[in-house]
């Protein structure tokens, strides 16, 4: 142990370099029999293809080995799963992809996963771990044409047993957070980390997708952990200093009656003083509907773009956030045990609402996503009496002052069409025409590119 110590301190870059080496033959010595076991490589429809290719860009633009070269690979294979080798080699099969569909923050999630695997050297520490210090020794101290046809040989097939059993509890935990973390800075939303769990939960036992999770730790454990690392990326509140944004906060706080209003011109909503439910003048068909009947309603909001509303009732005992779509019908619900929500309010981009809960201490402001079950305390530690959000980010008053907090910045994909336009000849019918004395006679049209 000191000898070997001893020799890998005396030549530590010599070292890295032939470890680095043997991590990419490693991880490349595997790869035909990943190929052969999933199908080979599939090859997606060109736009999809592209927009595959590019969110796997951008995590690889943010990552911090620069002495790896990172291949993406679609498996031919209906399967749900993704996995990693070592030396940047990153699968993913076209079964996962279809069930992710387009949401971009869930594959960047799960390509964030995999390359942290490979960011640090997960997959090659298993496989050291397996193998013993004998070959720490003869990676540290032989070069690579030297080393063993042996030691390679067993190196490749410890690998590919490790990669059906994960490489372990802590490798997988930090894989899900630094995976997280590395989307966001690549300007997805975190969120994806949580949602991507969330739909595991609704497949059957028996279909349970990625027989990676099989033997990963308990899925509900590492989706608490994603789900509380999300406040880590909300900036700190501050104090609002601009008096220019001040007075446009105090403006609509005072004034609710915009987010009343039907974004698509179709309805006129009305809170009922007395009695459940809200009274609806739909426009369009020239009649009145009652929406959420038997239910106390306290407060709504349409989302920006018109697509859902939002409702403060009473559920029981609870006062509660309910999301409704533009018909009417309740789509999801939010409430915690004992407290009360006070508030509302949308985010620009209609994808999360603020929302203040009695606390002991006061209101707690609060986020929640429209499509993923989250609940984020970020105004830290102040407690807020209103809530506005405004293109730049969240803004809630405690006592005379306005406070600013806001989320990382997500930057969509976009993809520009990979088919050119190409204008086309048009064939035109020519016919042939014949005088014959007083009489005209066509012949056959013929097809002619003028």
């Amino acid at each position: 142990m000191v000898l070997l110590f001893f020799v890998l301190l005396s030549g530590s870059v010599q070292a890295a370099s032939l470890g680095e080496r043997f991590e990419r033959t490693l991880g490349g010595s595997a790869v035909p029999e990943i190929l052969k076991q999933y199908g080979g490589e599939h090859v997606l429809p060109i736009g999809q293809r592209m927009w595959v290719e590019e969110i796997f860009r951008r995590l690889v633009e943010v990552t911090e080995r620069e002495d790896v070269d990172y291949t993406l690979t679609i498996l031919n294979s209906s399967e749900l799963n993704a996995f990693a080798l070592p030396g940047g080699y990153v699968f993913i099969t076209r079964g996962l992809i279809s069930a992710i569909g387009r949401d971009e923050a869930e594959l960047a999630a799960v390509l964030g996963h995999e390359i942290t695997h490979i960011e640090r050297k997960h997959g090659v520490n298993a496989v050291l771990r397996q193998m013993g210090l004998a070959v720490l020794l003869e990676v540290g101290v032989m070069t690579l044409d030297l080393a063993s046809a042996d030691l390679l040989r067993v190196a490749s097939a410890t690998l590919l047993q490790l990669v059906s059993l994960g490489w372990g509890r802590e490798a997988e935990y930090e894989a899900d957070l630094s995976g997280q973390a590395l989307a966001v800075k690549a300007g997805f939303d975190g969120v994806g980390a949580v949602s991507l769990l969330d739909d595991v939960f609704t497949v059957g036992s028996e279909d349970l997708p990625m027989k990676i999770f099989r033997t990963h730790p308990d899925t509900r454990i590492r989706r608490d952990r994603l789900e509380a690392a999300l406040v880590s990326f909300w900036s700190t509140p501050v104090v609002v200093e601009d008096r220019d944004v001040v007075e446009r906060l105090n403006a609509s706080r005072n004034s609710k009656q915009a987010r009343r209003n039907d974004p698509g011109g179709r309805y006129v909503v009305i809170v009922p003083d007395e009695g459940a439910g809200l009274h609806v003048f739909d426009q369009q068909v020239r009649q009145y509907v009652t929406w959420f009947e038997n239910t106390k309603v306290h407060d709504f909001a349409w989302s920006p773009q018109g697509q859902y509303i939002a409702l403060i009732v009473n559920e029981g005992s609870q006062r509660q956030l309910w999301i409704g779509d533009r018909w009417g019908k309740k789509t999801k619900s939010v409430g915690l045990s004992g407290q009360a929500i006070t508030e509302m309010s949308w985010s620009p981009q209609g994808n999360q609402l603020a929302i203040l809960v009695d606390g002991p201490m006061g209101s707690e402001v609060m986020v929640t996503y429209l499509e993923a079950d989250v609940l984020l305390q970020v105004g830290g530690d102040f407690t807020g009496e209103s809530s506005i959000w405004l293109d730049t980010g969240l803004y809630f008053a405690h006592g005379d002052m306005w406070y600013h907090t806001s989320a990382p910045k997500v930057s969509p994909v976009t993809i520009r069409n990979p088919v050119p336009q190409v204008l086309q000849r048009q064939r035109i019918l020519s016919p042939t025409v014949i005088k014959e004395g007083n009489t005209i006679r066509l012949t056959r049209p013929s097809l002619t590119i003028p």
